[in-house]
């Protein structure tokens, strides 16, 4: 069912007017610029796209964009299963003036000769989904914590101070005056 709405652009204008629901699962080889990012690249995700007519006849999307993906902890470098839970709403604009003028609630997705690549924006999404950075839980982290070495945490007493120098001259030009 995915298929038919990703392999060609489509037309906003009559999905808002209709008010069309559109849920169908995305596999995760699709996300083409997330390939590198993705330990496991099987799998999938679910999207839901309400199109409408919002405030002001504008073309709008509210989406919701679910699924599981395995990306490398960044502590112990092993794979991390992250879930990602990510609502959105699009404002369908045409310009960068229309994009200036949308509410601050609605994301900029520019139609181009009015269609709609709705893979391209639907990975766009599924980017800003994923986590800056990844983390197991601590207690699950398969890193051992490093033993600190206890000479390092006892400051040393017989070092010297860069600044005693400065001292000694201070007290030697206190004693001349």
């Amino acid at each position: 069912m995915a298929k038919e709405y990703l392999q060609e652009p489509l037309d906003p204008y009559k999905l808002c007017a209709a008010e069309r629901e559109i849920s169908f699962e995305l596999p995760l080889e699709s996300m083409q610029r997330a390939q590198d990012l993705l330990l496991d690249k099987q799998g999938s995700f679910r999207i839901q796209l309400k199109f409408s007519y919002g405030s002001q006849r504008l073309l709008q999307v509210e989406g919701h964009l679910k699924g599981e993906v395995t990306l490398e902890c960044q502590r112990c470098l092993g794979p991390s299963k992250q879930l990602l839970d990510n609502h959105f709403l699009w404002g369908l604009v045409i310009s960068e003036e229309a994009a200036s003028n949308l509410p601050k609630t609605h994301e900029p997705v520019f139609i181009e000769k009015e269609r709609l690549a709705l893979l391209s924006v639907i990975e766009d999404e599924f980017l800003l989904a994923l986590p800056l950075v990844a983390y197991h839980p601590e207690d699950e982290c398969q890193l051992q914590p490093l033993e600190q070495d206890q000479s390092a945490e006892e400051p040393a007493e017989t070092e010297n101070n860069p600044f005693s120098a400065l001292a000694d001259l201070k007290e030697s030009l206190k004693k001349k005056q």
